[in-house]
């Protein structure tokens, strides 16, 4: 599998090829790194220390969503957990309310639904790093965490594109 850092530039030109985004240099904040273009969108996202991928897809159509690109596949029927800054989780979400496995040609994908990407927001704004909870099987529960260093700067940017 290839290094986390070439994963994330595979994972951003799989997802701005598929929305449309012409292809130009991504602009960087702390952990965060964007891509925009005026007529298709922006896509932003980040990686784990595992190799794990996030990205915020915000195409011109409106069609706001979540990717997580995951190293280890999610379980049938997973309910995904997320905390902020260590805390005990804020946010539950369901395969029944808000996420559905896509295929990705860079790894296993789980596709979070816009209303569900909406409410995540608004903490993310103001912490410093979001876990990701979730069973990979009926043994492994993974925990994954992302820093949100930059992502206000990131989203600003994007706001602004």
């Amino acid at each position: 599998m290839p290094p986390s850092s070439v994963r994330f530039a595979l994972c951003m030109t799989v997802v701005c090829s598929s929305n449309g985004v012409a292809a130009q240099e991504a602009v960087r904040f702390g952990a965060w790194h964007a891509f925009c273009a005026p007529v298709s969108g922006c896509v932003m996202g980040t990686t784990s220390g595992e190799g794990d991928m996030l990205a915020f897809v915000e195409p011109s159509n409106g069609d706001d969503h979540l990717l997580l690109v995951l190293r280890d596949p999610a379980g049938e029927g997973a309910t995904f957990e997320v905390a902020f800054d260590d805390g005990a989780p804020t946010l539950r979400i369901d395969a029944a309310g808000g996420w559905r496995s896509v295929d990705s040609a860079i790894g296993a994908a789980v596709r979070i639904a816009p209303d569900t990407v909406r409410r995540l927001f608004e903490p993310m704004m103001r912490r410093d790093r979001m876990t990701i909870v979730y069973p990979a099987d009926e043994k492994n529960i993974r925990r994954i965490a992302f820093s949100l260093i930059g992502y206000a700067d990131t989203h600003g940017y994007m706001d602004g594109e």
